[in-house]
């Protein structure tokens, strides 16, 4: 998998650092989309994950934004990941 980084990690609590870089090691541990997604979901259900971040996927990318800290219904306007694959 390819990752790219395409912003800042705002690490405004330490289980954000640990989150990213779990999830990152996960990634790169996959070798196609079916494996991704089985990747993120465990990801996910292991971290807080879904607490930090939202995530979506395209027809061959997966991508991450980081959730703003004082309104996490919000986030940041700028991707924080996306992976090719």
């Amino acid at each position: 998998m390819n990752v790219i980084i395409e912003s800042l990690i705002f690490d405004f609590d330490d289980k954000v650092r640990a989150v990213v870089l779990d999830l990152i090691n996960r990634i790169l541990l996959t070798r196609n989309e079916t494996e991704l997604r089985d990747t993120v979901t465990i990801c996910a259900e292991r971290t807080d994950l879904n607490r930090y971040f939202i995530y979506g996927y395209g027809k061959h990318h997966f991508w991450v934004k980081q959730r703003k800290v004082s309104d996490p219904a919000k986030t940041f306007d700028q991707r924080m990941m996306i992976v090719k694959f």
